[in-house]
């Protein structure tokens, strides 16, 4: 409702004015004046939209009253009314920059013209304005969405002109499947609509991207669980109305608007998650807080137990070994689905090792993990390679190659501790005899000389790729007796451990 200030020394012009656009239906709030100082003085307290004033009035006539509010208060409309035809006020009046000016007694069609005219004028600054200032909101938003710094902003911006920015608590991303603004939905005003009854706090809804949008949200006193009812809500509306599904990612608080960009980068790696979580539309998904099976160990590591695994035929450790990296990757514990696929990738390299005949579907089956859309495939797959992987190692467990495979593993797993043939005929059920006759055959090389190998081999990387003190590498490598160690070190190598350092 727009505000008017009706200037005449006379009461019954001011109430004939009153009551003549009361009747046309113009809906207006009034202040009234009797002369020009006194509009000047009830303007600096509150402001009008539009000035009526008679021209002839004691103290501060209308053309000088008119002048002053011109530079006070520009966007004001001047109206003229009075009983003086004359050229030369009505000249004044053109150069003040007023609407009109209008004779006494006023005729009502004239009048009701005019006071449309305004009213019109004023509504489409009033809406240029507001589209003005939402476009600034929107255009701020978006930039910091898109990384710029807030400071950059606060260099181009009036500082009152970011204000609105500290309204923003919240924010929900929208993610589709396929191209939803545009598409399914006409434009953003629509999906507004849609939307209001479930938001009933400060919001703006940015569509980013044909299939992205951004909810902005206040509510500063509302905890996580309401943001995440809204989204279930909003989810389901969409779903309701356009048949489409949408994630949803609830941010964390946003402290302060130099960390809209920062938080909204946190955001949109919750989205990432889609590809571990089948049927789930809301996240960061609630999570059970599984302890991380691979927090103190490398993925490489598990990689290699499973090549070993594969080498030395046993079935058991390799699906143990294979579900620990399985469960890591489902539950995202490498914060990154790219990095997800590559190691699974390696994982199926890995379980191929076990089907020698099959080496050409590998790339094949390869090229399909890095086109799944979802985890689930991806775990199915390498669940089907390791039951094959299996079934072709099962048949070979009870055979004396698997047997001394077992030996080789436990050898490669325990070299730091004391071995001995009693202690490693125990571990296959074998006589020492019968396992020392029996590993000869499958590796041509006695056992106690294969202990010994895998002893300096390991010397031998620890003396090339650390600083430890040959004593520790001693005892690191099995060995008692630095004497001793350095003695056999010297007939395997040529050299002691301290001169093969130096080379």
């Amino acid at each position: 409702m727009y505000r008017m200030m009706i200037v005449d020394d006379e009461d019954d012009e001011r109430f004939g004015i009153r009551y003549l656009l009361d009747k046309m239906g113009f809906e207006f709030t009034y202040v009234e004046a009797e002369n020009g100082m006194e509009a000047l003085e009830k303007l600096e307290d509150s402001a009008a939209d539009i000035l009526l004033t008679d021209v002839k009035m004691p103290f501060l006539d209308g053309l000088e009253l008119s002048k002053i509010v011109r530079d006070r208060f520009p966007e004001m409309q001047i109206i003229f009314f009075s009983g003086y035809d004359d050229f030369a006020y009505v000249k004044q009046a053109l150069s003040i920059q007023a609407v009109d000016y209008i004779l006494k007694p006023v005729n009502p069609a004239e009048f009701q013209k005019v006071i449309r005219l305004v009213v019109e004028r004023m509504d489409q600054k009033k809406s240029l304005h507001e589209h003005n200032q939402q476009f600034h909101r929107i255009y701020a938003l978006t930039r910091l969405l898109n990384k710029i710094p807030y400071e950059k902003l606060k260099n181009e911006y009036r500082e009152d002109e970011l204000h609105f920015l500290g309204e923003y608590k919240r924010m929900l991303l929208f993610e589709f499947e396929e191209d939803f603004f545009g598409k399914a939905a006409e434009g953003i005003e629509e999906v507004k609509e849609t939307l209001s009854d479930l938001v009933d706090t400060p919001c703006e809804l940015i569509d980013l991207n044909p299939a992205q949008g951004v909810l902005m949200l206040g509510a500063a006193d509302q905890d996580n669980t309401f943001f995440r009812r809204t989204a279930e809500q909003i989810h389901a509306r969409l779903k309701e109305k356009y048949g489409v599904l949408c994630f949803v990612a609830v941010s964390p608080e946003i402290p302060s608007p130099e960390r809209i960009g920062e938080v909204y980068q946190q955001t949109e790696k919750y989205l990432e998650d889609r590809f571990f979580h089948k049927d789930v539309y809301i996240y960061p998904a609630e999570s059970d807080d599984k302890e991380d099976a691979l927090s103190s160990e490398s993925v490489s590591s598990f990689l290699n137990a499973i090549e070993d695994d594969i080498r030395f035929r046993d079935v058991f450790s390799l699906r143990k070994n294979t579900e620990i990296i399985l469960e890591k990757c489902r539950e995202n514990g490498f914060n990154s689905y790219i990095y997800t696929r590559f190691i699974c990738a390696n994982l199926l390299r890995a379980l191929y090792q076990a089907l020698p005949g099959q080496q050409d579907q590998l790339a094949e089956k390869v090229e399909e993990l890095y086109q799944y859309q979802h985890f689930s495939q991806i775990e199915e797959s390498l669940r089907e390679t390791l039951d094959m992987a299996a079934d072709k190692l099962a048949p070979q467990q009870d055979s004396p190659k698997h047997m001394v495979a077992i030996v080789e593993k436990y050898i490669h797993d325990h070299y730091m501790d004391v071995l001995s043939l009693d202690i490693l005929a125990d571990k296959v059920f074998l006589t020492p005899h019968y396992l020392s006759s029996l590993f000869s055959q499958e590796k041509g090389i006695g056992l106690n000389k294969y202990i010994k190998k895998v002893r300096m081999d390991k010397a031998e990387e620890l003396l090339k790729t650390t600083n430890m003190k040959v004593n520790d590498i001693c005892r690191a490598v099995g060995y008692t007796n630095l004497s001793y160690f350095c003695k056999t070190f010297r007939n395997e190598y040529g050299v002691t451990p301290d001169k093969y350092r130096e080379r």
